[in-house]
């Protein structure tokens, strides 16, 4: 930069990259959202027109005089309503998950201050993992990890800003399915590539573990891992924002704190704890 640049003109240029690197999140989450919305759709589709086909069925029933029904024919009625109705409810769900899919999108694309809201948090866990997973597909449709989840129920409504609290999981999604891919091309026998999530209730306190099998991270980088534009992926691959933003949503957004482990050639784990009710 040139003598003239100021320290304001510097927290410019930073605000400018940050948003940046927000605006290439979002491209990213939205390639995970256009496959993830796929599914819902489809249900919606076929259920729709397989019940309309059950009215027709039902029409044709209640067509005949009552005086000619037999026991048979309001046995089938009876089959054809409750098929309807169960397939009303998958309508319902699937819309429903529509509807949360396009809610995060439009909460991914707000810049404005982050506003904490009752939400359930194993959900948005679930939902925001499984788009950076596809995301990452969208790119490499080689790309291969499975998900488990290890959920307490107990974890129940927390307050996040959901927007904000989506790009933390996306990050770290992000960060463990390259870790695995770069030791699932060592092809090492057996390797099956896992991301395992956990979340914990802890009094008035939620733990939650990202945990994958990758590559690992060397001890003396690990202390490193949330500073402003560092990053241990090559030129290009990264921003060295993701995991410094992913640190200041966590302790000053959300009140809480995040932590890593690593064992080099085996394993990363991710620890977020925030409190039920962050104020």
């Amino acid at each position: 930069m040139g003598a003239g640049t100021t320290e304001h003109d510097i927290e410019l240029y930073q605000q400018k990259i940050i948003e940046l690197n927000r605006l290439a999140e979002i491209g990213q989450l939205s390639a995970g959202i256009l496959h993830e919305i796929k599914n819902p759709v489809s249900f919606v589709n076929n259920f729709s027109r397989l019940s309309q086909g059950l009215v027709g069925e039902i029409l044709d029933i209640c067509q005949k005089p009552l005086s000619q029904m037999s026991d048979t024919d309001i046995a089938d009625e009876k089959d054809l309503l409750e098929t309807l109705s169960q397939n009303l409810v998958k309508i319902n769900e699937n819309g429903k998950r529509i509807e949360r899919i396009i809610q995060g999108m439009l909460a991914q694309a707000r810049s404005d201050a982050a506003i904490l809201e009752p939400t359930d948090l194993n959900q948005l866990l679930e939902e925001y993992s499984k788009l950076a997973y596809q995301g990452v597909r969208a790119d490499d449709s080689a790309f291969n990890v499975m998900l488990k989840y290890k959920f307490d129920p107990e974890v129940g409504s927390v307050k996040v800003a959901k927007g904000e609290f989506g790009r933390v999981i996306v990050n770290l999604v992000n960060n463990a399915c390259y870790a695995v891919n770069e030791k699932a091309k060592r092809h090492e026998e057996g390797y099956e590539p896992v991301i395992e999530i956990t979340t914990t209730r802890i009094g008035q306190e939620v733990e939650i573990r990202i945990c994958d099998n990758g590559i690992g991270i060397p001890e003396d980088i690990v202390a490193k891992l949330f500073k402003p534009f560092f990053t241990t992926k090559p030129q290009g691959k990264g921003t060295g924002l993701g995991l410094s933003l992913t640190y200041t949503s966590v302790t000053d957004t959300h009140k809480g704190s995040i932590h890593v482990t690593s064992v080099l050639g085996e394993k990363t784990e991710f620890t977020i704890v925030i409190p039920v009710q962050a104020a």
